[in-house]
């Protein structure tokens, strides 16, 4: 079998099986291998034998990190497993020691600032109200973007400041909340638009589905406004996340806000606000 008939059917299986952000990651990955493989000119799966596995991670060395190396490599195992083919090398290589992560998040005066831009964001037109609804939803919900983009009018319920996802990465329905000042307003307002779209976000103007090239508009003129060295979708649910840790949430509710799996993906946060640990030891240590 060549390899890339093999991957193009783990990816179909992928597709069916996981949402569209999780196919892409695999075929980013996979395909990185793919390329190798093709320029060293191995086109089978049976080439594919320890030297190859090995001169493949030790190419990534020279310009990857080790998280990238090891989402590789991980993608290559589930793969192989899936189909079947029994690789006993490539499943017994170990993770590589990676660095602690980190989070792109706003600092909370930013995000006072951003919550603030979002309630005044003119809705003289149409698309306004689109965007306003759009960039309000994030800075509200901790949703991650396609569940956003993916929301239905009739899961919307207003009285309880509650938005029912049932477009989500784990294939479990969750309830959101929506602040009064922020999230009630804005989709309050996007409900008044006369349309026959299922979904809440919609392109007014263009009279279609919400899109990418639609949030990245509108993040770059945020960014531009309140001058922000970087902004993108998943700093605005990093940030919800640190906010609330920060604020004293449970780790338990923050849990069920993301929709994390385990509890071990929610603790990262209790460890990205260094500054915020710094402060309050300040505070009460200096009050002493």
């Amino acid at each position: 079998m060549k390899i890339e008939t093999m991957i193009q059917d783990y990816l179909a299986i992928v597709k069916l099986k996981h949402a569209h952000g999780t196919f892409r990651f695999y075929q980013n990955h996979l395909g990185h291998f793919f390329k190798y493989c093709r320029a060293n000119h191995i086109i089978q799966v049976d080439q594919i034998d320890n030297h190859v596995i090995s001169d493949y991670i030790g190419m990534m060395k020279s310009t990857n990190e080790n998280v990238t190396i090891n989402k590789n490599v991980g993608c290559l195992k589930r793969m192989y497993k899936q189909m079947g083919i029994d690789f006993a090398y490539l499943q017994s290589i170990e993770k590589l020691k990676e660095r602690s992560k980190t989070f792109d998040t706003l600092d909370r005066d930013s995000f006072k600032l951003l919550r603030k831009y979002i309630r005044e964001y003119p809705t003289v037109t149409t698309n306004g109200i689109y965007y306003k609804c759009f960039l309000a939803l994030l800075a509200d919900t901790g949703a991650r973007i396609q569940e956003i983009m993916y929301i239905e009018k009739k899961n919307v319920n207003l009285e309880r400041s509650e938005i029912l996802l049932t477009f989500t990465k784990t294939k479990e329905d969750r309830i959101v909340y929506l602040s009064d000042l922020v999230g009630i307003p804005a989709v309050k307002e996007m409900l008044k638009i006369k349309s026959d779209h299922k979904y809440l976000l919609h392109n007014i103007e263009k009279n279609r589905a919400s899109n990418y090239d639609d949030i990245r508009y509108i993040l770059k003129t945020v960014k531009r406004d309140l001058h922000l060295k970087k902004l993108h979708p998943h700093m605005f649910r990093h940030t919800t996340a640190t906010t609330l840790v920060e604020a004293g949430a449970d780790i338990a509710s923050i849990m069920l806000i993301l929709g994390h799996k385990n509890i071990q993906t929610t603790e990262r946060y209790l460890h990205v606000s260094n500054k915020h640990v710094k402060k309050t030891y300040q505070d009460k240590m200096n009050k002493l």
